[in-house]
């Protein structure tokens, strides 16, 4: 069992290269994080032909569905007016499809702007680890988030017959508190991530949150659609950035779920009335009856010794 973002090693490759534009044909080495060597054609995908000609490796595990022209932001303006000017990298099927590694936001983007993608092609049959290793360098623009990192770690349970989220962590040679935080946020329920702009992009602390609300909807018997429906996220502004955007929307529920709460207050009776007005004897209540208080001053210190015990004679029978 593998995992193109979780198994530590190196990748290296070399570079004799600058940016070539339209030098389609030239050839590249790379080195792979086993010492194999081999080489990597480059050509250049027309913008009619995307579609067709290229797909999606089965080991790049970025989440296709989500992305989103607010998922692209950062380099969509840049391609649109110049193009791409860092190469993917691909293998080539036996039916001629050149399968991403990587460079899947870029072929998005190319999509999009009707821009060509420029690619190079690993001439080689390579074995999955390598690739795997290659993968996880490749992630330096924008990272996986937590639920691509975690998306199959509920089926490495299963494989590996593990029953704690340690064993998995051992396996995957991770510290338990990131691999549980990857598990958590890969389990949440995607119509409740799809809300989000860039959905994919949200901060890793959002998942504690909205695993938090998923579980008092569980608890309500409320579900996540209906939830959602409730939201008034009309009231989110359209001209904000898309980071204000995520932060608004995960307010808004937040405040959705949030039970008015009464202010606690507290009634005072008078026991015994004094002479000395430094003297007094008063019993605090409060309004949810779930405090007492019993203020003393200025009394006997065996009055205080007495009720001492006699409160605590009470309490011992209710224990």
């Amino acid at each position: 069992m593998q995992r193109p973002q979780d198994k530590r090693t190196s990748f290296n490759q070399g570079n004799k290269l600058g940016k070539l534009p339209k030098n389609e044909g030239v050839k590249k080495t790379f080195t792979f994080a086993s010492g194999k060597t081999v080489n990597a054609i480059r050509i250049v995908v027309p913008a009619n032909e995307l579609n067709n000609k290229t797909a999606i490796h089965k080991l790049n595990p970025r989440r296709q569905d989500s992305l989103t022209l607010d998922s692209v932001r950062d380099i969509l303006i840049s391609i649109e007016q110049e193009g791409v000017h860092t190469e993917g990298v691909a293998t080539k099927n036996n039916r001629g499809i050149y399968e991403l590694l990587d460079s899947s936001r870029r072929r998005f983007s190319c999509l999009h702007t009707q821009k060509e993608l420029p690619l190079w092609v690993i001439e080689e049959s390579i074995d999955d680890a390598d690739l795997i290793a290659f993968i996880q360098t490749t992630q330096s623009v924008k990272r996986l988030s937590y639920r691509e990192l975690g998306a199959d770690y509920e089926m490495l349970m299963k494989e590996g017959g593990f029953i704690k989220i340690d064993e998995l962590a051992e396996y995957l040679s991770l510290g338990r508190e990131t691999c549980r935080k990857r598990y958590v946020a890969a389990s949440i329920d995607q119509a409740l991530i799809s809300v989000f702009p860039d959905c994919e992009g949200i901060p890793n602390g959002y998942y504690a949150k909205l695993a938090k609300i998923e579980k008092q909807l569980s608890k309500e018997k409320t579900s996540v659609t209906k939830f959602i429906s409730s939201l008034k996220l009309n009231e989110v502004e359209e001209e904000a950035s898309v980071e204000d955007k995520q932060k608004a929307i995960l307010n808004i529920m937040e405040s959705k779920l949030k039970k008015p709460t009464d202010k606690v207050t507290w009634d005072t009776t008078t026991l015994a009335d004094f002479d000395d007005k430094n003297t007094y004897a008063k019993v605090l209540k409060s309004s949810d009856n779930r405090g007492l208080k019993i203020e003393l001053n200025r009394l006997p210190s065996e009055l205080y010794d007495d009720i001492i015990k006699y409160v605590s004679d009470k309490v011992k029978l209710v224990r």
